[in-house]
């Protein structure tokens, strides 16, 4: 294949990819219009759900709009921001719907949304919710989500929650994440010596 020819296939191969991303990006401004139509008339204006608990918009008033909409299922993408703008927002009184969601949802079949909740989980935990938080960091079956959720524990300077490290540290989908912590490099050193 000549050169020429080469790079005119590399062309066509990134058109064709930012057509899809344009494409996408259409189809979640489309899908997340009701959402904002409906945030708009509780008095909450936003650009995008992305803004929603940002600065810019602080509003509680927005949480009743999106736990009804959370349940309903748009985009992966579109319910990670739903989820997300939770967390941001400190809606803990919907921890438990939140809970019942991150349970529910399969990472194989929406990765965003369920790192979303894995997200807006570690935003709302409190010392209320922490044996709760602790049961599903250590359930295995929501897999590489719990890494979101794993760096509540590191700056704990409690006995069980450093146990409960060192025990989530040999878990495959967790021990990178823990690895790359300061006070767990010296320790990996130690086993090596």
């Amino acid at each position: 294949m000549k050169i020429q020819d080469k790079i005119i296939e590399s062309v066509a191969m990134r058109e064709e990819r930012e057509k899809r991303i344009r494409e996408m990006t259409e189809l979640r401004r489309t899908l997340q219009q009701p959402i904002l139509r409906e945030l708009e008339s509780v008095g909450v204006s936003a650009k995008s759900l992305w803004h929603l608990g940002s600065k810019e918009d602080p509003h509680k008033r927005s949480v009743p709009v999106l736990v009804k909409h959370i349940q309903i299922f748009y985009h992966d993408q579109i319910n990670e921001t739903l989820a997300r703008a939770l967390g941001r927002l400190k809606a803990v009184e919907c921890w438990n719907m939140l809970v019942e969601l991150f349970c529910k949802t399969d990472r194989l079949v929406h990765p965003n949304f369920k790192d979303g909740l894995a997200c807006a989980l570690f935003d709302l935990v409190s010392k209320k919710t922490m044996d709760e938080y602790i049961s599903l960091l250590k359930d295995k079956q929501h897999r590489e989500s719990r890494v979101l959720m794993v760096g509540k524990l590191r700056r704990s300077r409690q006995p069980e929650i450093i146990a409960l490290i060192d025990e989530l540290a040999e878990d495959e989908d967790l021990k990178i994440e823990i690895g790359s912590w300061k006070r767990f490099k010296g320790k990996s050193r130690q086993k090596q010596l």
